[in-house]
């Protein structure tokens, strides 16, 4: 699982492209353990990490929300998750775990990310069916909430 230094350096990411990209009002809550994340939520936007630390960073939230974020993206309001929309929330997400890998350099660990996977209508990919239980944090924003999860493991052959 991850450590304190994994969490801060992901929520810190968050914290500065979604201030700079979308709204300067974030809040977050406290973290928890999530229980079937990949089936959970309407929206799913996965991102796999490679390195040092290894496994998956899920950002989780309803339809409604990722249209909201969508929308404020293309600065125009969008009814429907069509291509450029996903391809718009995918960009985000790649955007926040570049700027945590940044974080985690920082900090000695060298991180490599995966392009962005989105998951609509909760149709899981079956390599993915391993992931039961990961570290949500539960973040807010206007446009609705969002929780990214951590579904990482030091690689202790890199170490």
């Amino acid at each position: 699982m991850a450590t304190f230094q994994h969490i801060d350096s992901f929520v810190r990411a968050v914290y500065t492209v979604i201030e700079s990209m979308l709204n300067p009002d974030i809040k977050a809550g406290k973290p928890f353990f999530n229980e079937e994340p990949l089936s959970k939520y309407e929206v799913v936007v996965l991102v796999g990490v490679l390195g040092d630390l290894q496994g998956q960073v899920i950002c989780g939230m309803t339809e409604e929300t990722a249209k909201k974020i969508i929308s404020q993206m293309l600065g125009m309001e969008v009814q429907e998750i069509d291509e450029m929309g996903q391809s718009a929330i995918c960009e985000l997400k790649n955007i926040i775990v570049g700027t945590a890998s940044t974080n985690l350099s920082e900090v000695g660990y060298k991180c490599n990310i995966t392009p962005p996977l989105i998951i609509l209508e909760k149709k899981i990919p079956d390599f993915l069916k391993h992931i039961h239980t990961t570290l949500a944090i539960p973040i807010s924003i206007p446009y609705g909430d969002i929780e990214i999860n951590l579904f990482l493991r030091k690689d202790e052959l890199a170490s």
